[in-house]
């Protein structure tokens, strides 16, 4: 991977994350079943997010990846910032905000696609898929890994909230493990071939497979009365979603294939 596409998967990294966590506290939000505590925690934290992905997008390079989609990418890329910011004080002032959290998301989600149709990957439709299903996972596990915190102050909360979360996160690493494998199909096995192997298995196995167990496992174990033992695994998740999403990336960029 050259040099030049490094902040490329920077800001992949926290534009997956933060519009995935986003969308997925907002559709959480919206069912019903947390705490006015955590929806503040993550309304603060997402606008610190934001702000990090804005610094990332400023410091993109204007060439290769992002030829011919900077004029769209950055103005989606501020609004969703602007959202973010926008949620944290409905959030601070009571004010109805579920539906702005999802519109914002959705938003963060379409600067990804645009950066995807920016070149890259060999399937443009693929690659913006992967990039969606990936804010989706990211988004879950961490939404799910700071609502865990919730349960050890609040006993009494139900664990429907976090079972939903966790229930979506397995859905959207299913659908990362079909997509990976469909590009292998598709677009060709250069990922496999080489030093690339190693990494590339790595990333299915630590980043979707793994995940995918550990995720089950803490479904289980939060039909326990303490759900510690479920955002312990969780945590795990979180550091291995986050290294699979990494490395995905960083593949696609090397071999032109969306894993």
């Amino acid at each position: 991977m050259s040099i030049e596409a490094l902040p490329f998967v920077n800001w992949i990294f926290w534009a997956a994350l933060s519009s995935g966590t986003l969308l997925v506290v907002g559709l959480t939000e919206a069912v019903g079943g947390t705490t006015r505590g955590y929806r503040l925690f993550m309304a603060w934290l997402l606008v610190v997010f934001a702000a990090v992905l804005v610094a990332s997008d400023l410091a993109l390079p204007l060439g290769a990846a992002a030829s011919g989609t900077a004029d769209v990418r950055r103005p989606l890329t501020i609004a969703f910032a602007s959202g973010c910011l926008a949620y944290l004080v409905a959030s601070v002032a009571g004010w109805p905000r579920a539906a702005l959290a999802v519109t914002t998301g959705v938003v963060g989600l379409s600067a990804l696609v645009v950066l995807a149709a920016a070149g890259g990957s060999r399937s443009v439709p693929l690659f913006a898929t992967q990039l969606v299903t990936a804010a989706l996972a990211l988004g879950a596990v961490n939404a799910a890994m700071l609502l865990g915190h919730w349960y050890l102050v609040t006993p009494r909360l139900s664990p429907d909230p976090l079972r939903r979360i966790m229930w979506a996160l397995v859905g959207s690493l299913v659908l990362q493990g079909a997509l990976f494998a469909a590009a292998l199909i598709t677009v060709g096995t250069d990922p496999l071939e080489g030093g690339m192997g190693w990494l590339t298995w790595l990333r299915l196995g630590a980043g979707i497979l793994l995940p995918i167990g550990i995720t089950v496992l803490a479904l289980l174990a939060s039909r326990a009365a303490s759900l510690q033992a479920s955002t312990g695994l969780l945590y795990i998740g979180l550091a291995l979603i986050m290294a699979g999403s990494i490395a995905g990336a960083s593949i696609t960029y090397l071999t032109g294939v969306p894993v």
